[in-house]
């Protein structure tokens, strides 16, 4: 991945990586840095701006949520309220299906951007000190945290602290946001019915059936809304939540600091 400069007008596409500017003292010029990806394919060099994966998430968790409630709706909605039995069959079946597929994938989706919004949000330095149940002295890196701390646990113990702010715990969404993640992990994590051995527990499918799973789902936005908020220069938080502001870092030359990879428009 590489840094260049670019004098064209700058894309509105929210799903980008966040520019970087960075301030020139030798000029006192300001100069706008976008990450640009190159990849070889079939002998040719296909390059574009770097996009932030936490958008990617977010955009298509909001797509399939949309998707969802208008499914759910003229699907599900509408002919409860006009019957006390409904039977699924041949096509409302296969619009029911989609309407599962779009829904489990917003949740999933979602999700995602939250577990990798706190990922970023902890610096690579980053210790976190504690003692553990027999009294012993622990220290986690980041690399421990992201693998072993549960993604709950991350924006209770140690974000509030990392970006000084209240801990969402004390918000409004976070019960949903609990909920959230308790059907999250029983979609991923599917375990056989208790009952009976042979079969898959579907107790998640009652939940997707409901008309809360929508509540529950908008919790995850609202969390990352909060944290993106919290902090509106992190370079790797993403755009669309809220004001954008951009962190100027000052190198004492620009030539002397960065390579040039090839002129603009070449």
């Amino acid at each position: 991945m590489k840094n260049k400069t670019s004098n064209r007008k700058s894309s509105r596409d929210i799903r980008t990586m966040r520019p970087v500017v960075i301030r020139d003292k030798s000029s006192s010029q300001l100069i706008t840095l976008q990450n640009i990806e190159r990849i070889n394919i079939n002998d040719c060099e296909v390059s574009f701006s770097a996009p932030n994966n936490i958008s990617i998430f977010v955009s298509i968790a909001k797509k399939e949520l949309l998707k969802s409630k208008d499914l759910y709706k003229t699907l599900i909605l509408d002919k409860t309220n006009k019957s006390k039995l409904v039977d699924f069959k041949d096509r409302d079946l296969t619009k029911l299906y989609n309407y599962l597929e779009h829904i489990q994938t917003s949740i999933i989706c979602i999700y995602t951007a939250i577990e990798a919004l706190a990922n970023v949000a902890i610096p690579n330095d980053y210790e976190y000190k504690t003692k553990n149940s027999k009294g012993v002295s622990e220290t986690w890196n980041k690399e421990t945290i992201e693998r072993w701390f549960k993604t709950s646990d991350k924006y209770t113990k140690l974000i509030p602290a990392i970006l000084e702010i209240e801990p969402p715990s004390t918000k409004n969404f976070w019960s949903k946001f609990k909920e959230l993640e308790a059907v999250r992990n029983e979609i991923i994590h599917q375990k056989t019915s208790i009952k009976k051995p042979t079969d898959v527990n579907s107790d998640y499918l009652h939940k997707l059936l409901k008309s809360q799973i929508f509540e529950i789902i908008e919790s995850g936005f609202e969390l990352i809304s909060y944290v993106s908020n919290s902090d509106q220069t992190h370079t790797f938080f993403p755009l669309g939540f809220g004001a954008v502001q951009m962190k100027i870092t000052e190198v004492d030359s620009f030539t002397d600091s960065f390579d040039l990879v090839r002129k603009a428009g070449i």
